[in-house]
């Protein structure tokens, strides 16, 4: 639940709360001090970073889901969000088979947005691109501006114009730019920017007029959280004030997924078994996310719901393993986040 009055709620502006306090003060051992050479449980720091807080959330996510509140819902309900590869998307059947051909796909199944998202719709009353930009403008450009805004809007930010304002946006895939080389009569002067991974972000940035950094991160599955771990790096330096932080994926082109296919990691019945020892590997799926974040201090000030607090975040790789994309549990490696839900 969202806390609209950090005071009211006993929330302090480090994200603790006096029963808190109370418990640090009585369950201090020897130890402590080595466990957290960096912590300050007192001031609410951990390892050095200040707590930061989810302000906004917005989201198009598989099986109809529009709002965080209907994820929950969601998820609540024990929902499947798996479905057939859409029309909309490519004939999947002109790519399925079981026979493992080179550029084949096993499955016809995976997670994508149903049909009440319109992929070529933009309500250009919000946004200054010409017609002739955004029908050249990757879909997922045009899907971010709004679920950006969303986000926004749902942290009571109205004066965002001319902010320092970060803009990191995770991404996996270049559909788009597959599609279109396809079409090299259509571009015009709007090819780099509309196929471009990079304007994902620039694009947000552009759009809102915000001043701050502006990355899109591409790092595979991990690219959204990465972009997380970047935005909160910035805060933390004063790179920016707060952050838009997102990840988008759209599966509009059969090229990744035969790769994906060839790389032997696809599931034959595309779904995902996270945790389950029934999992016979992984699934494509599509997503449009963004949360805004600022310094938890800063949202209670200013009087932004405060949606969960990230206590702090790390990122780096396991080195050398069997391959490249290998990941190796017995270290700690990989994209890392404290989360604490007020």
């Amino acid at each position: 639940m969202a806390i609209q009055d950090g005071a009211r709620s006993g929330l302090d502006a480090n994200g603790n709360t006096a029963s808190e306090k109370q418990a640090e003060s009585n369950s201090i051992s020897p130890s402590d001090p080595y466990h957290q050479p960096t912590s300050t449980a007192s001031d609410g720091i951990f390892n050095g970073q200040v707590p930061i807080a989810i302000c906004g959330m917005a989201c198009r996510l598989p099986g109809g889901v529009m709002t965080p509140d209907e994820l929950w819902d969601f998820v609540l309900a024990k929902k499947d969000g798996r479905c057939r590869v859409p029309a909309s998307r490519y004939n999947i059947d002109a790519y399925y088979s079981n026979t493992k051909k080179p550029g084949t796909v096993s499955t016809q199944h995976g997670y994508f947005l149903d049909e009440s998202v319109n992929l070529g719709a933009l309500d250009m009353s919000f946004f200054t691109m010409s017609r002739s930009e955004v029908e050249r403008a990757d879909p997922q450009q045009r899907l971010l501006l709004e679920v950006a805004r969303e986000a926004l809007e749902d942290a009571g930010v109205i004066d965002w114009r001319g902010r320092t304002i970060g803009t990191y946006i995770g991404n996996f895939g270049e559909d788009w730019l597959e599609m279109m080389a396809k079409e090299n009569q259509a571009w015009g002067i709007h090819r780099v920017a509309g196929s471009g991974d990079f304007t994902l972000a620039n694009r947000l940035s552009y759009e809102f007029d915000l001043q701050g950094p502006s990355m899109t991160i591409r790092t595979a599955c991990s690219s959204a959280l990465v972009a997380l771990n970047e935005a909160c790096a910035a805060i933390q330096r004063g790179d920016c004030e707060s952050a838009l932080v997102g990840g988008v994926n759209l599966i509009l082109a059969p090229g990744m997924t035969t790769a994906m296919e060839e790389q032997g990691v696809l599931a034959s019945d595309g779904s995902c078994k996270t945790f389950s020892a029934d999992a016979n590997g992984y699934a494509r799926g599509e997503a449009v996310t963004t949360i805004f974040i600022k310094p938890l201090a800063d949202a209670i000030r200013d009087g932004n719901p405060v949606q969960a607090v990230i206590r702090s975040t790390s990122h780096n790789v396991d080195g050398k393993t069997p391959t490249p994309s290998h990941p190796t549990p017995s270290t700690a490696s990989g994209s890392q986040c404290t989360f604490e839900s007020p």
